[in-house]
Formats: structure tokens, C-alpha cells, sequence
């Protein structure tokens, strides 16, 4: 069959047109995804998109010394580390990276700076909220992974016993990479190990963290954050590295990285530096988030969902803007997951931590960003609820948009 590049390119347009006008009816209801701020996406980077660049300052003898150097790219290095900078303010960082392209890229090229072959790294397992992917990585680069324990009655991490896990294997590196969680767990624990490195991975929390409404990774003894700016930040998909110090570790991530990542595609950086100006917003984000989610997650149990609940425990821990609804099996699941997306609410089919099972997995940044108050939650409860007892309607379906709309009406009336 021939390739019709006329019509694949009538497809595509045609495609995209159809998914566009398919998001107005549709509200993000998973914790990993979110709303970019759209009035700092463009400012006419376009003109960035196909330049390579660093973000490294340089004399022109270091320069000389290189074994490749593009034209006129000084201006762009310098506002980076502007923008470095007042990020480092923002995170009480010393220094920070923004190069890499997303979490997990970021995870990657990290460990492949920082460790050697046969070193050992301690990190939160995936039954504990880690991501699924951390151990896969760490192993592939030829690292021993080990897990911290896990205390499957209270949902956390058992403390006594990863303690003499981590006194066993002094291990090079404790990493924990929270991708799942509605309680953000107090790690202050950690911070006795001073001859260890602790990285802390903070991209279900970075809104929070940034907001002071959540203890800063580096007041519990972690050396490093790690973090996403496009899940519970609204920003860019990009992903950061800071340090507390400017150690060795931050010294060999930083002599390395450009063997890893060739070009760190500025623009998203810009945007990142852009969205700054609107910082006392995304501190009134957080709070917004975590009320939205609150009083979401009782209206729901008003209701009679089956919705997983945690206490914090310490002053340190707060509850997050996920929220979980525990399911019979992973086919109850798996269809209740098709029915609020057939209305529009677009959650995550997902298999539990801690044994739980298979169940929905909600989040409230991008809802939240979208549009979503605490005057909304009654009927957005009312709606998911009605959802979830009976097969879904056309009259369910148009009341879903009907709501969805009126809230996107909120964020496009600012």
C-alpha cells in the first residue's frame, strides 16, 4: 500500500482537533498529571527549540579546551543559571540541575554520574509507594538494590528493622522515590546517617514542599532532591536535581551529566523561570489541593465508597492529594475505571501498595489547577458516587460534562 503523506498529514490534524475538543469534556483525576500554566509556554521560544546548549559558564580558554563549542549560546547559559539560582532560593539549595527531561530520565542519569558498578543502594520498595521502576534501573546499571522495610500494619516504612538493614549493608546511596502515597511519611529518621548519601524524590510533592506546607526533604537529612515539575507542579515536562551542599557527590553529578544529556532543551528551562513570577499562586495551589482533597475524600465516604484512609503520625507527616478507592478485585476495578472515563473523570487503574490490590487511584493538581474548589467537591462527589453504583447513562454523561465545563470556565475566566 502507498504512503498518502496528504492524507497522514489530514490525520494527524484532524486527530489532534478531535483529542482537543475531547479534553474540554474531560478532568484529570490522577495524581501525575497536570495543567501547564499556558501564559508561560510560548513567549516566542520557538526560534530554542532546535539549538543545542549548556548550562555551563566558560571562559573562552575553557572554551578553547573543549572538544566542541556552538555559537553564540553565552546569553542562554548565563539566564539558565539566573534561573538556577532563583530556584536554589526558592528550595534552599545550593546548587541545582534542571537538564534532565523527566523523572525517571533524571533517576537514571543521576545514578549513572554518581555510582559504580557493584556499589549498593538502599530504596523505598514498590509495595511501600516506590516507583515500579527504580530497582529495574538501578540494577540494569549494575548496582546491589536492597529494600527498606516494610511494617504492613500501620502502611509505612518499619523503622527498627531498616535500620539494621542499612547497618548491615551501609550501603552508598538511600533513595526514596515516592511515587505513590496518601501520606507523606516522615523520613526525619534518616538524617543519623551522615556518611550516607540520601536522595529524596519530591515529585508528588513539590507544590507542597515549595508552599512550606510540607517539611522541606532537607529538613529530615536528605542531601539531595530529586523531582518532576509536570505532576504536582504545573509546570513543563522537565525534571530538577538539587543539593544541600555542594559535595563530592553534587561535584561528580556535575563534571558528568553533560555525557548523558547533550542538549537540555532551554525553552522548558525558560518556562520554569517565566512561572516564578506567579509563585504566591502555586503556594495558594497547595492549600487549594489538599482542601480539594479533604473534603473530597470524606464526601466520597459520605457516600459509601470504599475509600483508603491514613492518619499521620508525627507533626512532619501530612495527608496527600491522593486518594485511593480500594476495589473487590482488578475487574471491578478495571470497570469502574471505564466508566468515569466514559464521563469524563480520568482517573488510574492501579495496583495498591502495601497488598492492597488492584484499585482507582485519584489526584487533585490537575483538577485543581483546572479549575476544581472546595464549592465544587459536594457535586463532584455526588457525580463519581452515582458513577459508581450503576452503569453509566447519557443523562450521567451530560450532567459529567455540564460540571467538567463550569469548572474549566473557572480557570479560563481568570
Amino acid at each position: 500500500m502507498l504512503f498518502d503523506q496528504s492524507e497522514f498529514y489530514n490525520y494527524l490534524i484532524s486527530s489532534l482537533r478531535e483529542q482537543k475538543s475531547m479534553f474540554q469534556n474531560q478532568l484529570i483525576l490522577n495524581p501525575v498529571e497536570n495543567i501547564p500554566d499556558s501564559k508561560y509556554l510560548s513567549h516566542n521560544m520557538s526560534f530554542l527549540y532546535g539549538m543545542y546548549n549548556s548550562d555551563k559558564l566558560r571562559s573562552e580558554e575553557e572554551m578553547l579546551n573543549t572538544k566542541i563549542q556552538f555559537a553564540n549560546r553565552g546569553c542562554i547559559s548565563y539566564d539558565i543559571n539566573q534561573i538556577y539560582d532563583a530556584w536554589c532560593n526558592i528550595l534552599n539549595a545550593s546548587s541545582i540541575s534542571m537538564r534532565f527531561f523527566s523523572g525517571l530520565h533524571a533517576h537514571t542519569t543521576v545514578f549513572m554520574s554518581i555510582t559504580d558498578i557493584d556499589d549498593s543502594v538502599i530504596v523505598l520498595p514498590e509495595k511501600a509507594g516506590g516507583h515500579m521502576s527504580t530497582k529495574t534501573i538501578l540494577e540494569r546499571l549494575g548496582l546491589h538494590v536492597y529494600e527498606l522495610e516494610i511494617d504492613y500494619s500501620t502502611k509505612r516504612i518499619d523503622i527498627l528493622k531498616s535500620k539494621k538493614l542499612i547497618e548491615k549493608v551501609h550501603p552508598k546511596i538511600i533513595f526514596i522515590d515516592r511515587s505513590e502515597g496518601t501520606i507523606y511519611e516522615d523520613f526525619s529518621w534518616i538524617s543519623e546517617y551522615t556518611d550516607i548519601y540520601k536522595i529524596f524524590d519530591a515529585s508528588q510533592y513539590l507544590t507542597n514542599i515549595i508552599a512550606n506546607d510540607y517539611l522541606s526533604p532537607f529538613d529530615m537529612g536528605f542531601d539531595a532532591i530529586l523531582s518532576t515539575t509536570h505532576k504536582n507542579f504545573p509546570g513543563p515536562q522537565r525534571a530538577l536535581y538539587c543539593t544541600k551542599e555542594d559535595d563530592d557527590m553534587w561535584k561528580k553529578l556535575y563534571s558528568k551529566i553533560g555525557t548523558y544529556v547533550s542538549n537540555m532543551h532551554s525553552y522548558s528551562i525558560y518556562t520554569l523561570g517565566l512561572m516564578l513570577e506567579s509563585l504566591e499562586e502555586y503556594k495558594k495551589l497547595s492549600h487549594n489541593m489538599l482542601a480539594n482533597t479533604e473534603l473530597l475524600r470524606k464526601k466520597l465516604k459520605d457516600h459509601g465508597l470504599p475509600v483508603y484512609e491514613q492518619q499521620p503520625l508525627s507533626i512532619n507527616e501530612h495527608i496527600t492529594h491522593h486518594i485511593w478507592i480500594l476495589c473487590k478485585d482488578k475487574t471491578w476495578a478495571f470497570e469502574l475505571y471505564k466508566r468515569w472515563e466514559a464521563c469524563g473523570f480520568l482517573t488510574n487503574y492501579r495496583l495498591l501498595p502495601y497488598n492492597l490490590g488492584y484499585g482507582i487511584r485519584m489526584g487533585l493538581s490537575a483538577a485543581t489547577v483546572s479549575g476544581l474548589r472546595l464549592d465544587d467537591i459536594s457535586e463532584l462527589a455526588n457525580l463519581l458516587a452515582k458513577i459508581y453504583y450503576s452503569d453509566f447513562n447519557e443523562k450521567i454523561q451530560h450532567q459529567s460534562r455540564k460540571f467538567i465545563n463550569k469548572i474549566k470556565e473557572y480557570s479560563h475566566a481568570k
